[in-house]
């Protein structure tokens, strides 16, 4: 199965669910068993001490099994795969994924067309575990948009039904917000970075994901990237994987949901003016200073300490850290 040079190297993260790390493991020699494409298979262990790493070994002797001393982040980890492959794609997977039958032959064989060489990034479709689509594509994000999303109206019902509504009228593109059918192939700004097919072409042009959160949200600038370098970013709904969602992270994925604003922080600093970019951040410290006055009104020492750290993360934005 390893080769020195393959046509696909799938790059698995160890979350917090050893249970469903083989199971999406498994689901990948499932579906490319027969494969006519060389392929291998990596898998990082994220700073486990209970002897992961020799499990899987022996139970996956041609895997490379890398180790992690201590845990890294979502674009560290993948970066270290990505920065080593001499594939001719790469998978960066979650390992909260069931890969479903052929969905790596159909995708592959889209990439490998001569009209679609230019294709840098594809994602399949994803599905919630009872066969429901999962929403994966976006625009590039706007301040007010990432404003409303991180302060705590989004999560309110009334909220996503009104942006279900809105969504499609302000963003009418196929592909360009989360509200569409997700049933054709089209070229979109972003996508949700659970399963994705890079094109290492591209990736050795444009360079590797910056590493600036532990749980993800670095893939939106380093997809601008790839569109600043005339690569397109795809979804191919003709290939479908089961996504079980928050499971890499376990219980702690709110107390995590700050981690995610650092991407988005990175990418207006890059791509706004600083004046933009310093009143942005200031408004998100009195977002978080209102939602922390709440929390300590109400009592919710929880609520309380998601505020506090989104604050910290907005506050060294501001200070350009």
């Amino acid at each position: 199965m390893l080769s020195q040079e393959n046509d696909i190297e799938f790059s698995v993260v160890s979350g917090s669910n050893e249970e469903m790390l083989l199971g999406c493991i498994a689901s990948i020699f499932e579906t490319m068993k027969g494969s006519r494409y060389e392929w291998s298979l990596t898998v990082t262990c994220n700073a486990t001490s209970d002897g992961l790493a020799a499990r899987l070994r022996a139970r996956y002797p041609k895997a490379l099994i890398i180790d992690n001393s201590v845990s890294r982040g979502f674009a560290a980890n993948h970066n270290r795969v990505l920065e080593s492959s001499r594939a001719r794609y790469v998978w960066l997977l979650n390992d909260d994924l069931v890969i479903l039958p052929d969905a790596i032959q159909l995708l592959t064989q889209y990439l490998d067309k001569p009209e679609n060489a230019r294709v840098a990034v594809a994602s399949p479709r994803l599905l919630n575990p009872d066969g429901s689509l999962q929403a994966s594509t976006y625009g590039f994000p706007s301040m007010p948009q990432t404003l409303l999303a991180h302060s705590g109206l989004r999560e309110m019902p009334f909220t996503d039904a009104l942006l279900g509504r809105v969504a499609p009228i302000l963003r009418s593109r196929e592909g360009s917000s989360r509200f569409w059918a997700h049933d054709r192939i089209v070229e979109v700004d972003t996508l949700r970075g659970a399963c994705v097919a890079m094109r290492m072409k591209a990736v050795r042009q444009v360079g590797l994901m910056v590493e600036v959160a532990i749980v993800g949200g670095e893939e939106t600038e380093w997809h601008r990237r790839f569109h600043d370098h005339r690569w397109k970013v795809v979804y191919f709904p003709d290939a479908s994987v089961i996504h079980y969602g928050s499971q890499t992270v376990g219980n702690d994925s709110r107390n995590l949901y700050p981690e995610y604003l650092k991407g988005a922080l990175y990418f207006f600093r890059t791509g706004r003016s600083k004046g933009a970019y310093a009143r942005f951040c200031v408004a998100l410290l009195a977002v978080f200073g209102a939602r922390a006055a709440v929390a300590f009104v109400t009592r919710n020492k929880q609520e309380a300490k998601v505020a506090k750290a989104y604050a910290a993360v907005a506050w060294d934005g501001l200070r350009g850290k």
